[in-house]
């Protein structure tokens, strides 16, 4: 949980600072570096919940 809650913070911080940023291509690399961090997260998530369920239900 707590490695999700990073990702998708580490989300927030990179779109933001995307925003505040005036180079374009550097606000599309920081988007895209953001969009990574919200799918890491995602997926980090969904791995940590169908590993315990498969060990509660044996």
């Amino acid at each position: 949980m707590k490695g999700t809650a990073i990702l998708h913070t580490a989300f927030g911080v990179l779109i933001v600072a995307g925003f505040v940023v005036s180079g374009q291509l550097l606000s599309y690399g920081l988007y895209g570096l953001g969009a990574a961090c919200f799918l890491a997260g995602i997926l980090l998530a969904r791995r940590d919940d169908d590993g315990s369920d498969a060990a509660d239900s044996a």
